[in-house]
């Protein structure tokens, strides 16, 4: 069953249409006038009208002046940016069927818990077509396939990178995870540098609150590479998003959204969809080395002489004789220890260290220590594989080098906007 705001949404798109120029139903005949040329194609009229009425209709915009006029500036922008990745994807010959593009606009409606068939009917009735979806949805596929191709073979993670991440979330292994949604509304200079996307961000929230579809809303105003997931990030650890995010994500309820985060460049709105703590935990077996000092002075230097060590040291089988040439230094046997059972500053040290690698050095009562991972096991559930690790490392480089690609192409293309 559609919801009640989806349907009035869409039975009011009559009104708008009449705002915006269009018969509403007999669109196929409206005016097809030009309102961008794109290198060798153009974006009609008829085409913005369509994709403006479908963003209102879709996503429960309020009906304002202003409203109308970001939407229309943003459905202008997806046209364009959708003609340069099409224009791109034929110089490779992609064919994209007909199944594939429906089927993905299926599970993109359905993932609202709407049937695709009575929306469809429904848009219909207000004279839009679904057509103007299917598009975005075809340039989208055929974008990803053109980024796959283009960057998949090209991008290597590397086995530091992976245990980098590994140890990061291995240490938070016992904290709460999240299952986020973004929008990222970029300070573009068309919809006026941070100030406009601040304005951006802000109505999404209010849109979200009324009960807008918050991947709809992702998907056609995100500039994130998840909009074409309808925002959806999926689940991530405390500490795994970028520090303002992640900050943020700590004030959300359930269900609820964040007010708009900044970062360099624009801002976020994050949706909260639900959060768990499982009996997950790191068990670590480690080593510990000291260094006895008194004063500031000589703790600054026993923290140089460590850090210098950091390459030396490099087995815990070895350890007790690799110190027994040095002078102020001894080890310790640390046993096996929880990280529930260890102090948040270790954790941070322990985050960063691989196993057989010795921790960067702690300031202690009587000195200075530095911290041996001799293993690092997790026990429990809802921990990523070294694969999985991997594939998401992956999917972050494919998504910046997607950005980069469309702005480059987006700066040498000929756009006339009429």
């Amino acid at each position: 069953m559609m919801r009640p705001f989806m349907k009035t949404a869409i039975l009011a798109t009559t009104a708008l249409a009449a705002m915006l120029g269009a018969a509403p139903m007999a669109t196929a005949q409206a005016n097809h006038g030009i309102a961008a040329v794109v290198n060798d194609d153009i974006v009609t009229s008829h085409d913005l009208r369509q994709r403006v009425l479908f963003m209102l209709a879709t996503t429960g915009v309020d009906r304002s002046e202003e409203s109308v006029a970001r939407v229309q500036a943003q459905a202008l922008r997806n046209l364009v940016d959708e003609k340069i990745q099409v224009q791109e994807s034929e110089k490779y010959d992609q064919t994209i069927g007909a199944d594939e593009i429906n089927q993905s606009v299926a599970r993109l409606i359905g993932r609202n818990g709407l049937d695709p068939n009575e929306v469809a009917q429904r848009l219909a009735g207000a004279g839009i077509s679904l057509n103007t979806l299917r598009g975005q949805v075809e340039a989208e596929i055929a974008w990803q396939r053109i980024v796959n191709g283009l960057y998949g073979s090209r991008i290597r993670i590397s086995d530091a990178q992976i245990n980098e991440n590994l140890n990061r979330l291995t240490a938070s292994a016992s904290k709460p995870s999240f299952n986020v949604g973004e929008i990222y509304i970029e300070a573009s200079e068309d919809i006026g540098g941070m100030e406009g996307a601040l304005k951006g961000a802000e109505a999404m929230i209010v849109q979200v609150t009324d009960g807008a579809p918050f991947t709809l809303l992702a998907q056609q105003f995100s500039s994130a590479p998840s909009s074409s997931n309808g925002g959806m990030v999926g689940w991530v650890r405390d500490g795994e998003l970028r520090p303002e995010l992640d900050a943020a994500l700590k004030n959300i309820a359930v269900g609820g959204v964040s007010e708009p985060i900044q970062v360099p460049g624009g801002y976020y709105v994050l949706a909260l969809l639900e959060t768990q703590t499982s009996e997950t935990d790191t068990l670590y077996r480690l080593k510990q080395v000291n260094y006895t000092a008194d004063t500031q002075d000589e703790k600054d230097a026993a923290k140089g002489k460590l850090l210098a060590l950091k390459g030396e040291f490099t087995s815990c089988d070895t350890l007790s004789s690799d110190i027994d040439i040095h002078e102020n230094l001894r080890s310790a046997d640390m046993g096996e220890l929880k990280a529930s059972e260890l102090s948040e500053p270790i954790l941070e040290k322990l985050a960063d260290t691989d196993v057989g690698a010795l921790s960067d050095p702690i300031e202690t009562p009587n000195g200075v220590a530095a911290i041996m991972v001799c293993d690092r096991s997790v026990s429990g559930t809802n921990v990523p594989t070294r694969d999985e690790v991997e594939n998401r490392l992956m999917d972050q480089q494919l998504a910046q080098a997607s950005k980069r690609h469309l702005r480059d192409l987006r700066r040498n293309a000929t756009i006339v906007v009429r």
